[in-house]
Protein backbone atom coordinates (compact mmCIF):
# COMPACT_ATOMS: atom_id res chain seq x y z
CA UNK A 1 0.00 0.00 0.00
CA UNK A 2 1.22 2.82 -0.92
CA UNK A 3 1.05 6.52 1.59
CA UNK A 4 0.05 9.38 -0.34
CA UNK A 5 -0.59 12.95 1.17
CA UNK A 6 -1.98 15.76 -1.37
CA UNK A 7 0.77 17.91 -0.22
CA UNK A 8 3.84 16.05 -1.40
CA UNK A 9 4.58 15.43 -4.79
CA UNK A 10 3.30 12.16 -6.40
CA UNK A 11 1.98 9.93 -9.42
CA UNK A 12 -0.70 8.00 -9.08
CA UNK A 13 -1.40 4.96 -11.74
CA UNK A 14 -5.32 5.60 -12.74
CA UNK A 15 -5.14 4.44 -16.34
CA UNK A 16 -7.27 1.11 -15.68
CA UNK A 17 -9.32 3.35 -13.48
CA UNK A 18 -10.31 3.55 -9.71
CA UNK A 19 -12.26 2.50 -7.19
CA UNK A 20 -12.20 4.63 -4.10
CA UNK A 21 -13.64 4.10 -0.83
CA UNK A 22 -14.86 7.50 1.18
CA UNK A 23 -15.00 8.70 4.63
CA UNK A 24 -12.93 9.81 7.87
CA UNK A 25 -11.75 6.19 8.73
CA UNK A 26 -11.06 7.36 12.53
CA UNK A 27 -10.07 4.49 14.28
CA UNK A 28 -10.70 1.77 11.75
CA UNK A 29 -13.39 0.12 13.01
CA UNK A 30 -15.53 -2.92 12.04
CA UNK A 31 -18.06 -1.18 10.20
CA UNK A 32 -14.82 0.35 8.24
CA UNK A 33 -13.29 -2.78 8.01
CA UNK A 34 -16.48 -3.77 6.04
CA UNK A 35 -16.15 -0.81 3.41
CA UNK A 36 -12.71 -1.30 3.09
CA UNK A 37 -13.24 -5.68 2.18
CA UNK A 38 -16.35 -4.34 0.13
CA UNK A 39 -13.72 -1.78 -2.06
CA UNK A 40 -11.16 -4.27 -2.60
CA UNK A 41 -13.26 -6.97 -3.93
CA UNK A 42 -15.11 -4.41 -6.04
CA UNK A 43 -11.53 -3.69 -7.49
CA UNK A 44 -10.20 -7.27 -7.67
CA UNK A 45 -13.66 -7.89 -9.84
CA UNK A 46 -13.15 -4.90 -12.18
CA UNK A 47 -9.77 -4.51 -13.01
CA UNK A 48 -9.14 -1.92 -10.59
CA UNK A 49 -6.51 0.09 -8.49
CA UNK A 50 -7.95 0.46 -4.92
CA UNK A 51 -7.79 3.44 -2.97
CA UNK A 52 -8.97 4.84 0.76
CA UNK A 53 -9.28 8.71 0.56
CA UNK A 54 -9.60 10.42 3.47
CA UNK A 55 -8.65 13.80 5.22
CA UNK A 56 -5.47 14.23 6.97
CA UNK A 57 -7.26 16.47 9.49
CA UNK A 58 -11.19 16.21 10.78
CA UNK A 59 -13.54 18.45 8.58
CA UNK A 60 -15.33 18.95 11.96
CA UNK A 61 -12.22 20.91 13.80
CA UNK A 62 -11.43 22.74 10.62
CA UNK A 63 -15.06 24.07 10.77
CA UNK A 64 -15.43 24.59 13.91
CA UNK A 65 -11.62 26.39 14.34
CA UNK A 66 -10.94 23.98 17.33
CA UNK A 67 -10.84 21.04 18.80
CA UNK A 68 -14.53 19.49 18.52
CA UNK A 69 -13.85 15.59 18.36
CA UNK A 70 -11.10 13.84 19.58
CA UNK A 71 -9.87 11.59 17.52
CA UNK A 72 -9.24 7.52 18.31
CA UNK A 73 -6.33 7.68 16.02
CA UNK A 74 -3.80 9.24 14.85
CA UNK A 75 -2.53 9.55 11.28
CA UNK A 76 0.57 6.92 11.75
CA UNK A 77 -1.50 4.73 13.25
CA UNK A 78 -3.81 4.61 11.09
CA UNK A 79 -1.53 3.99 7.97
CA UNK A 80 -0.47 0.95 10.45
CA UNK A 81 -3.83 -0.82 10.54
CA UNK A 82 -4.62 -0.02 6.98
CA UNK A 83 -1.61 -1.84 5.97
CA UNK A 84 -2.57 -5.08 7.05
CA UNK A 85 -5.22 -5.05 4.01
CA UNK A 86 -4.99 -4.98 0.38
CA UNK A 87 -5.15 -1.09 -0.70
CA UNK A 88 -2.90 0.23 -3.51
CA UNK A 89 -3.00 3.77 -1.98
CA UNK A 90 -3.79 5.40 0.93
CA UNK A 91 -4.88 8.92 0.34
CA UNK A 92 -4.51 11.41 2.67
CA UNK A 93 -6.52 14.49 1.48
CA UNK A 94 -5.89 18.23 3.48
CA UNK A 95 -9.27 19.51 4.51
CA UNK A 96 -8.91 22.84 3.33
CA UNK A 97 -11.23 26.17 3.07
CA UNK A 98 -11.44 25.43 -0.81
CA UNK A 99 -12.17 21.92 -0.29
CA UNK A 100 -14.85 22.79 2.45
CA UNK A 101 -16.64 25.34 0.19
CA UNK A 102 -16.31 22.98 -2.62
CA UNK A 103 -20.35 22.02 -3.37
CA UNK A 104 -21.02 18.36 -3.65
CA UNK A 105 -20.73 18.05 -7.63
CA UNK A 106 -17.44 19.61 -8.03
CA UNK A 107 -15.91 17.35 -5.48
CA UNK A 108 -17.32 14.33 -7.38
CA UNK A 109 -16.01 16.45 -10.78
CA UNK A 110 -13.01 17.58 -10.27
CA UNK A 111 -11.56 15.06 -7.00
CA UNK A 112 -13.16 11.77 -8.13
CA UNK A 113 -13.29 11.81 -12.13
CA UNK A 114 -10.80 14.21 -13.27
CA UNK A 115 -8.36 13.60 -10.47
CA UNK A 116 -8.55 9.77 -10.05
CA UNK A 117 -10.62 8.66 -13.18
CA UNK A 118 -13.15 6.83 -10.57
CA UNK A 119 -14.78 3.94 -11.76
CA UNK A 120 -16.47 2.64 -8.61
CA UNK A 121 -17.34 4.27 -4.98
CA UNK A 122 -17.50 2.51 -1.72
CA UNK A 123 -19.21 4.41 1.18
CA UNK A 124 -21.17 3.64 4.34
CA UNK A 125 -24.73 4.69 4.61
CA UNK A 126 -24.61 7.80 6.11
CA UNK A 127 -21.82 9.57 4.56
CA UNK A 128 -21.81 13.13 3.49
CA UNK A 129 -19.86 14.95 0.91
CA UNK A 130 -19.22 18.46 0.04
CA UNK A 131 -20.28 22.24 0.85
CA UNK A 132 -22.36 21.74 4.38
CA UNK A 133 -22.46 18.18 3.79
CA UNK A 134 -24.99 18.76 1.36
CA UNK A 135 -24.41 15.15 -0.43
CA UNK A 136 -25.70 11.93 0.78
CA UNK A 137 -25.08 8.83 -0.78
CA UNK A 138 -28.61 9.47 -2.89
CA UNK A 139 -26.96 12.26 -4.55
CA UNK A 140 -23.90 10.21 -5.14
CA UNK A 141 -25.74 7.95 -6.36
CA UNK A 142 -27.65 9.85 -9.21
CA UNK A 143 -23.92 11.38 -10.03
CA UNK A 144 -22.61 8.04 -10.26
CA UNK A 145 -24.63 7.21 -13.01
CA UNK A 146 -24.02 10.68 -14.72
CA UNK A 147 -20.47 10.74 -14.63
CA UNK A 148 -19.91 6.49 -15.45
CA UNK A 149 -19.15 4.74 -12.43
CA UNK A 150 -20.89 2.33 -9.67
CA UNK A 151 -22.03 3.33 -6.02
CA UNK A 152 -21.80 0.67 -3.43
CA UNK A 153 -23.72 1.84 -0.10
CA UNK A 154 -23.05 -0.36 2.98
CA UNK A 155 -25.17 -0.67 5.38
CA UNK A 156 -24.74 0.01 9.27
CA UNK A 157 -22.15 -2.90 10.61
CA UNK A 158 -24.14 -3.47 14.42
CA UNK A 159 -22.94 -5.24 17.89
CA UNK A 160 -26.09 -6.67 19.10
CA UNK A 161 -28.45 -4.02 18.73
CA UNK A 162 -25.97 -1.13 18.51
CA UNK A 163 -24.47 0.68 15.40
CA UNK A 164 -20.67 0.27 15.05
CA UNK A 165 -19.08 4.23 14.83
CA UNK A 166 -16.55 6.19 16.13
CA UNK A 167 -19.02 8.18 17.59
CA UNK A 168 -20.47 5.14 20.14
CA UNK A 169 -16.36 4.15 20.77
CA UNK A 170 -15.74 8.08 21.74
CA UNK A 171 -17.98 7.48 24.09
CA UNK A 172 -17.35 4.35 25.27
CA UNK A 173 -13.41 5.20 25.99
CA UNK A 174 -14.53 8.89 27.46
CA UNK A 175 -16.49 6.56 29.70
CA UNK A 176 -13.68 4.02 30.78
CA UNK A 177 -15.45 1.21 29.46
CA UNK A 178 -12.11 0.15 26.98
CA UNK A 179 -13.54 -3.49 26.99
CA UNK A 180 -16.65 -2.74 24.76
CA UNK A 181 -14.70 -0.11 23.07
CA UNK A 182 -11.93 -2.71 21.58
CA UNK A 183 -14.87 -5.14 20.48
CA UNK A 184 -16.28 -2.60 18.21
CA UNK A 185 -12.77 -1.47 17.13
CA UNK A 186 -11.93 -5.14 16.04
CA UNK A 187 -8.86 -4.70 18.45
CA UNK A 188 -7.40 -3.53 21.94
CA UNK A 189 -7.79 0.47 22.05
CA UNK A 190 -4.24 1.31 21.77
CA UNK A 191 -2.45 4.55 23.11
CA UNK A 192 0.95 5.20 21.80
CA UNK A 193 3.90 7.93 21.80
CA UNK A 194 7.40 8.74 23.10
CA UNK A 195 8.55 7.97 26.58
CA UNK A 196 9.34 11.18 28.39
CA UNK A 197 10.98 12.16 31.80
CA UNK A 198 8.52 12.23 35.02
CA UNK A 199 9.51 12.79 38.50
CA UNK A 200 10.62 9.67 38.86
CA UNK A 201 8.64 9.07 41.81
CA UNK A 202 7.82 5.24 40.62
CA UNK A 203 11.13 4.38 41.19
CA UNK A 204 11.30 5.66 44.96
CA UNK A 205 8.00 3.78 45.59
CA UNK A 206 9.61 0.50 44.34
CA UNK A 207 6.96 0.61 41.31
CA UNK A 208 8.71 2.24 38.24
CA UNK A 209 7.13 3.35 35.82
CA UNK A 210 6.98 4.68 32.06
CA UNK A 211 5.42 7.98 31.12
CA UNK A 212 3.12 9.28 27.96
CA UNK A 213 2.11 12.87 27.42
CA UNK A 214 -1.08 12.49 24.86
CA UNK A 215 -1.44 14.15 22.42
CA UNK A 216 -4.34 17.43 23.02
CA UNK A 217 -6.72 16.01 20.01
CA UNK A 218 -6.77 12.51 20.90
CA UNK A 219 -9.82 11.15 23.08
CA UNK A 220 -8.97 9.42 26.25
CA UNK A 221 -10.47 7.22 28.75
CA UNK A 222 -11.95 8.28 31.71
CA UNK A 223 -9.49 9.08 35.09
CA UNK A 224 -8.69 6.02 36.89
CA UNK A 225 -6.34 3.07 36.62
CA UNK A 226 -6.70 -0.20 33.86
CA UNK A 227 -5.36 -3.43 32.74
CA UNK A 228 -2.94 -3.19 29.96
CA UNK A 229 -0.15 -4.69 27.33
CA UNK A 230 2.86 -2.92 26.55
CA UNK A 231 4.11 -2.90 23.35
CA UNK A 232 8.28 -2.26 23.64
CA UNK A 233 10.37 -3.37 20.37
CA UNK A 234 7.59 -5.76 19.42
CA UNK A 235 7.29 -7.57 22.36
CA UNK A 236 4.07 -7.43 24.56
CA UNK A 237 4.89 -7.17 28.09
CA UNK A 238 1.61 -7.10 30.71
CA UNK A 239 1.32 -3.86 32.66
CA UNK A 240 -1.07 -1.28 34.72
CA UNK A 241 -1.61 2.16 33.69
CA UNK A 242 -2.69 4.86 35.78
CA UNK A 243 -4.79 7.75 33.35
CA UNK A 244 -4.97 10.89 35.41
CA UNK A 245 -3.45 13.80 37.41
CA UNK A 246 -1.90 12.31 40.27
CA UNK A 247 -3.72 13.61 42.85
CA UNK A 248 -1.69 12.36 45.94
CA UNK A 249 1.01 14.56 44.03
CA UNK A 250 -0.73 17.21 42.99
CA UNK A 251 0.91 16.87 39.20
CA UNK A 252 -0.61 18.97 36.58
CA UNK A 253 -2.01 18.04 33.26
CA UNK A 254 -3.45 14.34 32.27
CA UNK A 255 -0.79 11.47 32.41
CA UNK A 256 -0.42 8.09 31.08
CA UNK A 257 1.85 6.16 33.46
CA UNK A 258 2.37 2.35 33.14
CA UNK A 259 4.37 0.23 35.71
CA UNK A 260 5.24 -2.73 32.99
CA UNK A 261 5.34 -6.17 35.22
CA UNK A 262 8.74 -7.70 35.27
CA UNK A 263 10.91 -5.17 32.97
CA UNK A 264 13.97 -3.65 33.63
CA UNK A 265 15.46 -1.03 31.41
CA UNK A 266 15.85 2.70 30.39
CA UNK A 267 13.02 3.34 28.08
CA UNK A 268 13.34 7.35 27.59
CA UNK A 269 12.83 8.56 24.35
CA UNK A 270 11.62 5.05 22.72
CA UNK A 271 8.37 4.62 21.24
CA UNK A 272 5.62 2.16 22.62
CA UNK A 273 1.92 1.59 22.64
CA UNK A 274 -0.16 0.83 25.45
CA UNK A 275 -2.94 -1.01 24.86
CA UNK A 276 -5.84 -0.98 27.53
CA UNK A 277 -7.79 -3.89 28.37
CA UNK A 278 -10.26 -3.54 31.50
CA UNK A 279 -10.54 -0.61 34.23
CA UNK A 280 -9.78 -1.93 37.45
CA UNK A 281 -10.72 1.43 39.60
CA UNK A 282 -11.10 5.17 39.07
CA UNK A 283 -8.35 7.41 40.34
CA UNK A 284 -8.35 8.57 44.19
CA UNK A 285 -6.26 11.06 46.03
CA UNK A 286 -4.34 9.13 48.57
CA UNK A 287 -3.37 11.01 51.84
CA UNK A 288 0.22 9.59 51.73
CA UNK A 289 2.74 8.44 49.53
CA UNK A 290 2.96 5.29 51.68
CA UNK A 291 -1.13 4.31 51.25
CA UNK A 292 -0.25 4.90 47.57
CA UNK A 293 2.13 2.55 47.32
CA UNK A 294 0.21 -0.26 49.03
CA UNK A 295 -2.84 0.27 46.86
CA UNK A 296 -0.30 0.34 43.32
CA UNK A 297 0.78 -3.05 45.02
CA UNK A 298 -2.84 -4.24 45.16
CA UNK A 299 -3.64 -3.45 41.34
CA UNK A 300 -0.43 -4.84 40.15
CA UNK A 301 -1.42 -8.28 42.14
CA UNK A 302 -4.97 -7.65 40.35
CA UNK A 303 -3.05 -7.78 37.40
CA UNK A 304 -1.22 -10.85 38.17
CA UNK A 305 -4.45 -12.32 39.10
CA UNK A 306 -6.26 -11.22 36.01
CA UNK A 307 -4.02 -12.34 33.80
CA UNK A 308 -3.65 -15.66 35.75
CA UNK A 309 -7.20 -16.45 35.03
CA UNK A 310 -6.73 -15.82 31.52
CA UNK A 311 -4.27 -19.00 31.98
CA UNK A 312 -1.18 -16.76 31.09
CA UNK A 313 1.02 -16.30 34.54
CA UNK A 314 3.44 -17.43 33.81
CA UNK A 315 4.18 -15.70 30.37
CA UNK A 316 4.70 -12.22 31.55
CA UNK A 317 6.08 -11.41 27.94
CA UNK A 318 5.06 -12.56 24.54
CA UNK A 319 8.47 -11.27 21.58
Amino acid sequence: MEIIFSRDKHHIDTSKGMGIVLGNFDGVHLGHVELIKRVINTCKKNNLKSMLYTFSNHPENIIAGKIVIPLITTNRIKAKILAAYDLNYLYFDEFNESLMKMNPIDFVEKVLVDQFNVKAVTVGFHYHFGYQGKGDANLLRILGREYGFGVDVVEPVKLGDTIVSSTVIRNLIKEGNVEQASKFLGRKYTISGKVVRGKNLGNKIGFPTINLLPNDYLVLPSKGVYITNTIINDCIFYSVTNVGENPTIDEDGIRIETHVLNFKGDLYDSDVAVQFIKKIRDEKKFNSISDLSKQIAKDVQFTYEYFNCKGIYNKINMC
